[in-house]
């Protein structure tokens, strides 16, 4: 009896070993699975691109402060006033001046408690204090209401005039700043003006400033008072009068410039500051 044939098991071990360890179907796993790796790490730096841009995390933009701030715009206005304040404005969102806050401004030419509703800060610029005074579009009530309620008023040059309790030996103002009277001041360019060391907490500016003047009052309290800034010299006729004065108006924060951080030479910080602070939310 012939013995039976053994199969070899050489063919099938072979094809065996090909299935297992076929160099061409390795790399393309390997090609595989450096793509995967790739694709999520471009996915990730696409991703931190994309959250920096827009602020950061979830919980960063929600530590962020938005400053809603409505500036006048209506008759007597200087125009190169207003453009300078939102200029500022711009600026300071932009380089993120103030870190964490962010302005986002309108501007009406009329005020009364509807256009005043939504807003934390009034911004009065410069221009003609006794045609903002006799201005029918002005609700002074309304605007007394805002500020009493805890909103805030930032007054620059005749924007400063119209608020004051009195401008002496001419006019009633406002009276938004009732502590506060002036002094009409007669001059225009730059001049200098002095941080106190409650200006250099309050505005992050510090000694003698270089600031445009465009016949801006000069202020005072009645008794003890300590001002935001004083004019350094005797340039405006009133050395060591207040150049930048605070008050409150019931619950709301007043704040007063005799002279202009939003015109050359431009101080968007200072200017940023001050409506940050009558905003309450500083």
């Amino acid at each position: 009896m012939k013995p039976h044939k053994r199969l070899s098991p050489k063919k099938n071990s072979r094809r065996h070993l090909n299935q297992k360890n076929n160099p061409r179907k390795y790399l393309s796993l390997k090609k595989i699975v450096l793509i995967a790796i790739a694709v999520i790490f471009i996915f990730f730096i696409i991703n931190t691109a994309i959250s920096n841009a827009f602020g950061g995390s979830n919980s960063s933009n929600q530590d962020t402060s938005t400053v809603h701030v409505l500036i006048f715009n209506g008759t007597g206005v200087i125009t190169g006033s207003v453009n300078g304040v939102e200029d500022c404005l711009d600026k300071a969102n932009q380089e993120n001046l103030i870190p964490n806050v962010v302005f986002n401004y309108s501007t009406t030419d009329e005020i009364n408690s509807k256009t005043l509703s939504g807003y934390d800060v009034l911004v009065m610029p410069g221009g003609l204090a006794t045609t903002y005074l006799e201005d029918s579009d002005i609700d002074s009530s309304a605007m007394k209401n805002f500020v009493s309620s805890g909103k805030g008023y930032v007054g620059i040059c005749a924007g400063a005039y119209a608020a004051t309790s009195y401008v002496d030996g001419c006019y009633e103002g406002w009276g938004i700043a009732p502590n506060i009277r002036s002094k009409v001041v007669s001059y225009q360019g730059e001049l200098n003006i002095t941080m106190t060391s409650t200006g250099s907490d309050l505005l992050n500016s510090s000694g003698v400033q270089d600031i445009y003047h465009w016949n801006g009052p000069a202020m005072y309290k009645n008794g003890s008072y300590t001002p935001i800034a004083y004019y350094t010299d005797n340039t405006t006729g009133y050395e060591n009068y207040a150049a930048i004065l605070d008050d409150t108006y019931g619950s709301g924060r007043v704040l007063l410039s005799g002279s202009h951080p939003e015109l050359d030479p431009q101080k968007p910080e200072m200017l940023a500051k001050m409506i940050l602070w009558a905003s309450g939310k500083s």
